[in-house]
């Protein structure tokens, strides 16, 4: 607010006046999730800290548009939600540039393309007086309490399938653009059907398998399947379907052979079987022996332990593999973040911190040893499958083929490595995304947590890989 002096000239006589000018407010506005966001729909956008936690911010700022609002970088957020899907509401960030609100200020909300809001419009004083509280709980540090403070909320309505993604810009009351949100396209939702195996021994008298599936609450998949697709891969509009729980009874020795699966002895006791890489792998075999290739994503969960800490184990490459493995840990939790981790490795996602330079040195190790697979066969490749291997009972012909076999899961992998390319590679334990950690250990034993509790979102960039690789590889 300023003022204007001009001088009046009234019956021969000067007088000088003053008029009080108010002087418009400048500043955008920006969508929010809520605090109590749990992924009830899919929401990205360029959070503040990620120039800090991101290792190459320049190229992350590229998979969002910049908007330019007042002249300043404006990165539009993406909004993911199914038609006439009634539980998104979003907060607001509003950013003063200068001058204060009055009481005609607002901010449209207009539909567009079967997109709504409720309220339409919204009074920029209350946001404004929202953001000041907002401020005041934040500069307390320890003893703030932003949750306290009653935030402005609007209501984001669907009413009809959306062919493609929509823009929606905000406006000021003359009009001018004060912010924008994209809602993604919705026609579409993709179906990948999910199996759940317990793994089980055949080992008589043994007390793991009970002691792993008595764990499990009755309707426990029906309850993960339902936590994947209000959860989780509900925001890359992929619903998860129920394909069953099943049993499959192996034989131990035979895995043992295979040298997948280890038992311990200690003291003349003998311990459960630890299994080894290459345990699902055998696994999926014996599965496509008995029942034929499968559609969806198989989860087998093992009464057997593993070696390391780890809940889960999932193969991001080569692509086109559809099992995971899962812990005894794991069986029966509530928390259902690990499964959704390792479904994501399986639906083409790798680690927030993977790098291309990583990317680039397995693709390096694969080449070096192809040749050396190659090489081997192409030694002995006059030598009848007779042949006995020295210092073994296998002959040549097994060898060959499980060189050829090995040879065949790298190329595979090679390909997948070289279409799919780590991008935007974050700091580890920095976000709040599904394929980041909770911690992880250093050496010296410290140990590094995240600040965020645990994983509960999906990039954007995420929801489109996830999409395009269920419709190619697993929506059979």
């Amino acid at each position: 607010m300023g003022t204007n002096t001009f001088k009046l000239q009234v019956a021969g006589i000067t007088k000088t006046a003053s008029v009080e000018v108010v002087e418009d407010i400048l500043f955008s506005v920006q969508f929010e999730r809520k605090r109590d966001y749990k992924g009830e729909f899919g929401f990205d956008w360029m959070r503040d800290n990620y120039q800090t936690v991101s290792q190459n911010y320049e190229e992350l700022k590229k998979e969002y548009k910049d908007a330019q609002i007042n002249g300043s970088e404006y990165f539009v957020p993406y909004l993911s939600m199914l038609p006439n899907q009634d539980n998104v509401i979003l907060n607001f960030k509003l950013d003063v540039l200068e001058g204060k609100a009055h009481k005609d200020d607002i901010i449209k909300l207009p539909a567009k393309d079967g997109i709504k809001f409720k309220p339409n419009k919204i009074s920029l004083k209350d946001l404004q007086k929202e953001q000041e509280a907002i401020n005041k709980e934040k500069a307390k540090g320890y003893d703030g309490d932003v949750s306290k403070v009653t935030r402005v909320e609007v209501k984001v309505i669907c009413e009809n399938p959306l062919s493609q993604d929509t823009s929606i810009e905000l406006l000021d009351k003359n009009d001018n653009p004060v912010g924008e949100i994209i809602v993604v396209k919705n026609y579409e939702v993709n179906t990948v059907k999910i199996k759940f195996i317990k793994v089980m021994s055949n080992e008589p008298g043994n007390t793991y398998n009970k002691r792993t599936f008595g764990q499990m609450p009755n309707g426990w998949v029906k309850s993960t399947i339902q936590k994947f697709n209000t959860k989780y891969f509900n925001q890359s509009l992929i619903k998860a379907e129920n394909g069953g729980l099943e049993e499959m009874i192996i034989d131990v020795e035979s895995y043992e052979n295979k040298g997948v699966l280890e038992t311990l002895v200690i003291n003349g006791v003998k311990g459960i079987p630890r299994y080894n890489n290459g345990f699902d792998r055998e696994l999926y075999k014996e599965y496509v022996q008995n029942n034929g290739e499968y559609g969806g994503v198989i989860f087998f969960l093992s009464a057997f332990q593993q070696k390391d800490g780890r809940e889960g184990h999932a193969k991001l490459y080569p692509t086109e593999l559809n099992y995971i493995l899962m812990t005894p840990g794991s069986v029966g939790s509530e928390n259902v973040n690990s499964f959704a981790h390792e479904l994501g490795h399986t639906l083409g996602l790798d680690h927030t911190w993977a790098t291309k330079e990583e990317n680039t040195k397995r693709l390096e190790t694969i080449e070096k040893t192809l040749l050396k697979q190659k090489t081997y066969l192409e030694k002995y490749k006059t030598y009848p499958d007779s042949t006995p291997v020295k210092g073994s009972t296998k002959t040549l012909k097994d060898v060959r083929e499980r060189k050829n076999n090995y040879i065949k899961e790298l190329e595979s992998e090679k390909a997948s490595r070289l279409t799919f390319i780590p991008k935007h590679p974050f700091n580890k334990a920095t976000t709040e995304n599904v394929m980041d950690y909770n911690g992880y250990d250093v050496p010296g034993g410290e140990t590094i947590h995240n600040p965020n509790s645990e994983g509960i979102s999906f990039w954007k960039w995420q929801w489109d890989i996830m999409t395009n690789e269920v419709k190619q590889y697993h929506g059979g």
